[in-house]
């Protein structure tokens, strides 16, 4: 039988409820989650950079580049392994069994 697909917020609790004391590999849901939080990082900070050059608040003009550089990235990460997940979804539903 098929069970209905948990919110997403209730899945996170579960996990962290299940998180053994010793160390282990992380989970796909733990590197996605990581992912995610990457790309939000990134991005607020290069809101942050952006603001303050338009502010004049800044002349580090590098390191705005290079964190407007590393959101892109992030974000480009996120897309792609967001894809791959639902391209594998898909291919999992047209099995036959």
């Amino acid at each position: 039988a098929i069970s209905p697909l948990e919110s997403v917020s209730s899945a996170f609790d579960e996990q962290e409820e299940k998180k053994p004391s010793d160390v282990s590999a992380p989970t796909f849901l733990d590197v996605f989650t990581n992912i995610i939080n990457n790309a939000v990082d990134a991005n607020a900070q290069k809101q942050e950079d952006i603001l303050q050059l338009a502010l004049g608040e800044t002349d580090n003009l590098e390191e705005i580049q290079a964190n407007i550089t590393k959101a892109e990235i992030a974000t480009e990460l996120l897309v792609t392994v967001k894809n791959s997940v639902v391209d594998a979804y898909n291919e999992i539903i047209r099995m036959s069994i």
